[in-house]
């Protein structure tokens, strides 16, 4: 009884002030989530008080009486008008893993504290870790996003996105970490860590702000479009890795359609265990503007990338931190001597099949 009081209560504050809920930012902060409490009773893969019977309803306000793995047998696809509070879960928390969730097509979603590990024990190679294909008002925050197999985060067509103070790592299959397209679309202190590329791929007007990237091989990235695009790239911190082949990738095929503020940016190249980069504004053949394009994006950029890299590591992820997220984060620690680009989630050496226990 006291979590549904406490999760109507956030509910009504969340109304009150008008955004997806207190202390969120971007463009997905527009997101209403549900109002309806609903309460997850169980961990199995479906039925009466599990998740896929919980989102199967729009406008749920979404908490959890239980933690651990959900291991899903077949795709998850929410509804719209939808809240999933994983920090009401008890103990360890709660995730998922062996499948894709999916919010295509919907709108109005708001994802926080919550675990999102496909891995390869889908056998549909085809599929992303969560996709958001054509949705619209969608906020991730808190969330960890790990072993996508298409990608990390698909979110083609999608408008009004915010991804915040979330870990989205360890991708395989393909190794990318997030595809977007349409926007406007706010990435806020996230943690990149061992993507081949698409960190993200971002085909809209963009906020990227004070998120850490780690042992990439090609990191901001637009790719070869017709688009014209702006972005704010502001106080972030390229840190190179032992899969890093070359460091300058940090923007990566960032052609003369797009329009770039960068300031603040930072790259660590030397892999020495140190964190000691310099300066790297550069971008590529996009023309360069002297201010930013959206007048929100220099007021969230409130952290340098030396204090953007201590504060995302400290507080990123889904609460509390597991083991999964524990082992990301000590590889990132170390600063350019570890990491690995992988394809099985199981090479990263962390217990039940890479997956950790819950």
């Amino acid at each position: 009884m006291l979590r549904l009081f406490l999760s109507t209560l956030a509910c009504l504050v969340t109304l009150a002030s008008g955004l997806a809920f207190p202390g969120a930012v971007g463009f997905g902060s527009v997101a209403t989530g549900g109002s309806t409490p609903f309460v997850v009773t169980s961990l199995a893969d479906s039925g009466t008080g599990t998740f896929r019977d919980a989102v199967s309803v729009s406008g749920r306000n979404i908490t959890f009486a239980v933690s651990g793995y959900i291991v899903l047998s077949s795709p998850v696809s929410l509804s719209s008008s939808i809240t999933i509070n994983g920090q009401t879960a008890p103990g360890n928390g709660i995730g998922v893993m062996g499948r894709e969730i999916s919010a295509s097509g919907k709108n109005n979603i708001i994802i926080r504290n919550f675990r999102i590990r496909q891995g390869n024990v889908d056998s549909d190679t085809g599929k992303s870790a969560f996709n958001m294909g054509k949705a619209s008002n969608v906020i991730l925050d808190h969330c960890s996003v790990e072993y996508g197999v298409w990608d990390s985060i698909d979110a083609v067509g999608t408008a009004n996105v915010t991804v915040s103070n979330s870990i989205i790592a360890y991708p395989i299959g393909q190794q990318f970490g997030a595809h977007l397209e349409t926007g406007p679309a706010t990435w806020y202190r996230n943690l990149w860590v061992s993507g081949h590329n698409r960190q993200p791929l971002t085909k809209a007007n963009t906020q990227y702000i004070n998120n850490i990237v780690y042992n990439y091989q090609a990191a901001y990235t637009v790719a070869n479009t017709g688009g014209l695009f702006s972005h704010d790239i502001i106080g972030n911190y390229f840190i190179a890795g032992p899969s890093t082949t070359s460091a300058n990738d940090d923007y990566f095929q960032m052609n003369a359609n797009q329009k770039v503020f960068a300031s603040g940016n930072f790259l660590d190249s030397n892999k020495n265990g140190a964190l000691d980069g310099s300066a790297a504004n550069s971008v590529g053949s996009a023309v360069v503007l002297s201010s930013a394009w959206n007048s929100g994006s220099v007021g969230l950029a409130t952290l340098s990338p030396q204090s953007a890299y201590t504060t995302v590591l400290a507080s990123v992820g889904a609460s509390p931190r597991d083991e999964v997220d524990s082992f990301v984060i000590s590889v990132v620690q170390s600063l350019g001597t570890k990491g690995a680009i992988v394809t099985n989630q199981a090479s990263t050496g962390v217990s039940n099949n890479g997956y950790g226990s819950l």
